[in-house]
């Protein structure tokens, strides 16, 4: 039977549709892709933008992020805002060790106790990107697609089965199409606000050790929580 052209161009529309729908990453696929990226191997990211702090204003932040995979460690050393400027948080599997610059203390927290001292914000649901594909406490959606300087980004929205353990009450993630990699990062809190907005302006794979994330002046007064 021959088929006529307008037949044969909604044939050949929904073949497509059906292909883009077979080729779409599911938010699951997206963010193990990103944890594969970024377990290869140590590396660094600068990342700015914006912060809500404990007397609720918006200010710019400003800091570094260490990964070393091989040791589930996490290093922050900020430079922005002021209240937390020189300060550095070091997460652990168990403990999150915050050194306050202007006191010299070195605070020590459980992991699930944790916080950032200065800004407020909680490190209770902190993974570094790492396991949440798998974290049944965190539903994610693929909400659609954008583009940036750096080029087309996934965008991916989570919301906590409980904000309250998780330290926040929704978060958007960023994921570059040409680099599984984060490009930026939004967290709201259970009331709806706004607390981070972060870019990552810089991305590259160091050559980082384990002794060098545990560097603190050796005077530091240790607290314990």
């Amino acid at each position: 039977m021959k088929i006529g052209h307008a037949e044969g161009m909604r044939r050949l529309v929904a073949l497509l549709a059906l292909g883009l729908v077979a080729l779409a990453l599911s938010p699951k696929e997206v963010l193990t892709h990103v944890e594969a990226y970024l377990e290869k191997a140590p590396w660094q990211a600068r990342v700015v933008g914006q912060v809500r702090t404990p007397d609720g204003a918006l200010q710019k932040i400003d800091f570094l992020l260490k990964v070393l995979p091989a040791g589930d460690l996490t290093r922050i050393e900020f430079f922005a805002p002021d209240s937390v400027a020189d300060n550095v948080v070091l997460i652990t599997p168990k403990k999150v060790y915050n050194y306050l610059f202007l006191t010299n203390q070195l605070v020590v927290y459980p992991r699930k106790k944790a916080r950032i001292e200065g800004l407020g914000l909680s490190l209770a649901g902190v993974s570094g990107l790492r396991g949440m594909a798998e974290d049944e406490r965190v539903r994610w959606r693929l909400v659609g697609e954008k583009t940036t300087p750096a080029g087309p980004v996934y965008v991916l929205e989570g919301a906590p089965r409980d904000p309250e353990e998780a330290g926040f009450g929704r978060m958007e993630v960023w994921v570059l199409k040409s680099v599984p990699r984060p490009y930026r990062i939004r967290v709201w809190d259970a009331e709806g606000a706004l607390v981070l907005d972060g870019s990552w302006v810089s991305f590259a794979r160091v050559p980082l050790e384990k002794q060098a994330f545990f560097d603190f002046p050796p005077d530091a007064e240790v607290i314990e929580k």
